[in-house]
């Protein structure tokens, strides 16, 4: 007797077959593709916070004092100053509505927190902001 075509068990084996790959793959393609975002929004938030310290050097006077320990600088000032390319606001989330604020420690703190890097006694923290909302770039004629 000649066979034509593929019977319906041999259809089901392919199909359970690739039903268990799928199974497989899915999830670790899905926690791939979260930890190259994660990676993605680490590596902006890095960027933006050696800006911070590349603007505090250039502009000494928004550095904390004994005064006042802490200052903060919106990140939209970052673009301004030319110191981020103004892609970085596509690039990570409600980037206009974040700050970097600066803390002055006499020595370096025992932890650094997430989204935070310490430079010469001074420790930029990446928050979030609503006041920064509104700053945008002005122009001198």
């Amino acid at each position: 007797m000649k066979r034509n075509g593929f019977t319906l068990v041999e259809i089901l084996a392919v199909l359970v077959i690739i039903g268990i790959m799928a199974l497989v793959t899915v999830p670790a393609v899905t926690k791939s593709i979260r930890d190259a975002r994660k990676e993605k929004d680490d590596v902006n938030i890095d960027t933006v916070l050696n800006a911070a310290y590349d603007y505090v050097q250039k502009n000494p006077s928004s550095l904390p004092t004994s005064e006042e320990p802490t200052s903060k600088i919106c990140a939209t000032s970052l673009i301004c100053a030319g110191l981020l390319k103004s892609e970085i606001n596509t690039q990570v989330e409600g980037f206009g509505s974040h700050a970097i604020t600066v803390t002055y420690y006499q020595t370096k703190p025992d932890t650094i927190p997430n989204s935070s890097k310490f430079f010469s006694n001074y420790l930029f923290t990446y928050v979030e902001d609503s006041g920064c909302a509104s700053t945008t770039c002005t122009t001198g004629s």
